[in-house]
């Protein structure tokens, strides 16, 4: 993994290729709201040496207002098929880390389906804590399970985990 860099980007062609690169996911459940992935806090890109982005991640938009930007939501983590299970998603994972504490965030969550132990595995490794299961709120009937890292000691994750997870229902 010596080869491929991590870097924020804001050019809106490579936004562009790496919105592609989510879009050609192979586990598409849903198609991906472009102009909301442009609008992320920050995009990560994992590019080899030569520039061609073979991954990308994000810390999404979140409600900034509501919790003066305290808050980040991580999401649309996606490695090209041809650069998998190289370490490339820990990288990314670990870069959106960073620059979260950079960007004074002090809580990260993120919502995973219960198929999907890759990024399962990837937030544990990373530090994240496994918090609860809820099923989708978009009626699947998919069972998600939701992950936080706390960046700061003084965070009620409890609290704050409540707080984002409004009106769904908790699987026991």
């Amino acid at each position: 993994m010596s080869d491929i860099q991590f870097v924020i980007s804001e050019q809106p062609e490579e936004l562009a290729l790496a919105a592609q690169l989510i879009d050609g996911r192979d586990d598409n459940a849903h198609p991906l709201d472009h102009q909301v992935f442009f609008d992320s806090r920050a995009v990560i890109l994992a590019k080899t040496l030569e520039g061609e982005i073979v991954g990308c991640a994000a810390i999404k938009a979140g409600k900034g207002t509501v919790d003066n930007g305290t808050v980040g939501e991580l999401g649309y983590l996606v490695v090209s098929s041809y650069y998998r299970r190289q370490g490339i998603a820990q990288g990314l994972t670990q870069k959106r880390i960073e620059v979260a504490k950079a960007l004074g965030i002090s809580i990260l969550y993120a919502t995973i389906r219960a198929e999907n132990t890759s990024s399962q595995a990837n937030l544990l490794k990373a530090g994240f804590q496994f918090w609860r299961d809820y099923l989708s709120v978009r009626g699947t009937g998919n069972t998600v399970g939701w992950y936080y890292l706390a960046l700061s000691a003084n965070v009620d994750a409890e609290a704050i985990m409540l707080s984002l997870v409004g009106d769904r229902i908790q699987v026991v």
